[in-house]
C-alpha cells in the first residue's frame, strides 16, 4: 500500500520489460476503445436514429418486434400484403421441387449484405482485443517472473506482443483492403511461437529453476 500512497511516477521506475508489458497492454485497450466506438457509428448512429436501414434505438432495446422486413426486401417489390395469409402464417414450407420463395441475402440486396459484414468483423474484432490483451497481460507477468536477463526477456514479450497485435488486426485489414491475406497465418505463427516460448519457460521456471536464495537476518 505504501507504493500507492508516495509521491512520484512509480510507473518510470518499472524495469524494461515491465514498460513493454504495459504499453502493449495500453496500446491494445486504446484500440479497444476505437472499436467501441466504431461498433455505436455502425449500428445506432450519432443521433440514436440508426444508420441507413438499420433500427433505431428505440426500435433495438425497447420494442420487442423485429426490425422491419421492407429493409431486406428487393428494389419495387412491395411483398405480401399486411392482412395476407402469407404474412401472417410465417415462413412457407417448401415441398418436393417447388422453387424457394425468397432468394438468398446477398442476391436480394448485394450493398446490404456487404454492409452487414463490417459491424460483425468489428464486433470480432472487439471481442478478441480485449480478451487476447487480457491473456498476454497474464503471460507476459508470469514470463517475468522468471527473471531472463532483461534484453531477452524484452524482445521475447514486445515480439509476442505485437505479434499478438497484429494477428488481432489482420481480419480488419483484410476487409479493409481486400488483401494482406499472408498476415493471418504470418502473424498467428508468430503469436504462437513468442506465447509458446513465454509458456514453456515459465513452466520450467516454476517447476525446475531453483528459487533465490534469501539473506538471513
Amino acid at each position: 500500500m505504501k507504493l500507492f500512497i508516495q509521491r512520484g511516477f512509480h510507473l518510470g521506475l518499472l524495469a524494461v520489460p515491465a514498460k513493454l508489458v504495459y504499453t502493449m497492454f495500453l496500446a491494445f485497450v486504446a484500440i479497444g476503445l476505437w472499436t467501441s466506438w466504431a461498433i455505436y457509428a455502425a449500428r445506432i448512429g450519432p443521433n440514436l436514429d440508426g444508420p441507413a436501414g438499420r433500427p433505431s434505438v428505440t426500435e433495438r432495446y425497447v420494442n420487442r418486434a423485429s426490425p422491419s422486413a421492407s429493409a431486406l426486401a428487393p428494389a419495387g417489390s412491395a411483398g405480401p400484403a399486411p392482412g395476407s395469409a402469407a404474412a401472417a402464417s410465417g415462413p412457407v414450407l417448401v415441398l418436393g421441387d417447388e422453387p424457394a420463395a425468397a432468394p438468398a441475402l446477398a442476391e436480394v440486396t448485394p450493398a446490404l449484405a456487404e454492409d452487414t459484414k463490417g459491424p460483425w468483423v468489428l464486433d470480432v474484432f472487439h471481442q478478441h482485443v480485449f480478451s487476447i490483451s487480457v491473456v498476454y497481460l497474464i503471460l507476459a507477468h508470469l514470463f517475468m517472473l522468471t527473471r531472463l536477463h532483461p534484453a531477452l526477456a524484452g524482445t521475447t514479450i514486445l515480439g509476442g506482443g505485437l505479434a499478438a497485435l497484429a494477428h488481432v488486426l489482420a481480419p480488419v485489414i483484410i476487409w479493409r483492403t481486400g488483401g494482406w491475406q499472408w498476415l493471418m497465418p504470418v502473424s498467428g505463427a508468430a503469436m504462437g511461437l513468442t506465447w509458446t516460448a513465454m509458456v514453456g519457460w515459465s513452466l520450467g521456471a516454476m517447476w525446475f529453476g531453483r528459487p533465490a536464495r534469501t539473506s538471513e537476518p
